[in-house]
């Protein structure tokens, strides 16, 4: 049976779409796909929701209408999920906050990606110091911090086209790693590399 769906430009809700379907499927991706709210409500109202493992919502917009919808999705999928991406979402410091609550509670989560996100250290800092809790936790991929760029880009420009400033960059790392290795999780990698550690199984990670 169906147990992996990879999709784009699609309306979840269509009566036609989800066909004679009969078992919750495990891992949907829905990457660039222009979803709306609509899209994720029906989602979350879906007998897939709390069995996905794997859900991939990479190239939305976050920052408006679509993050409460989110946020209730991840609460159905949160006695589930494994693999959770979110890159390039337009996601900025007040957005992971409205959604880390949710995130912690994601008790199985595996991997989370936030790659080219309007995220601060800051924030950054919280994430991390708050999913120290999460036991199966492996692999995070976190952006650029924005406060790394010179000058630091604002809330609404996506393009980061600033330059870097490598010394500030080093030194956001350096304490992430101190922060992990003063919790005792060295089984737990954060890193601003999405390419750097192979194509993710999440049944494996």
């Amino acid at each position: 049976y169906l147990e992996f769906l990879i999709l784009s430009f699609l309306i979840l809700g269509s009566p036609n779409f989800w066909g004679d379907l009969q078992a919750p499927l495990e891992s949907l991706e829905l990457a660039f796909c222009s979803l709306v709210p609509a899209d994720l409500a029906f989602l979350s109202q879906s007998f897939h929701a709390p069995a996905l493992k794997r859900l991939d919502l990479s190239g939305h917009d976050f920052s408006q209408g679509l993050l409460e919808p989110l946020r209730l999705l991840l609460e159905e999928t949160s006695a589930s999920l494994l693999h959770l991406d979110l890159m390039e979402c337009r996601m900025a410091d007040s957005h992971l906050d409205a959604l880390l609550p949710t995130l912690r509670r994601c008790s199985r989560l595996r991997f989370l990606g936030l790659y080219v996100n309007s995220l601060s250290t800051a924030a950054l800092k919280d994430l991390l110091q708050k999913t120290l809790e999460l036991p199966d936790l492996h692999l995070v991929v976190y952006p650029f911090p924005v406060d790394c760029y010179k000058p630091e880009p604002s809330e609404f420009d996506w393009n980061f086209e600033e330059p870097m400033d490598g010394e500030l960059l080093e030194a956001v790392e350096a304490e992430f790693s101190q922060m992990l290795a003063n919790s005792g999780r060295s089984d737990l990698v954060w890193t601003s590399n999405p390419y750097g550690h192979g194509a993710l199984d999440y049944f494996s990670l």
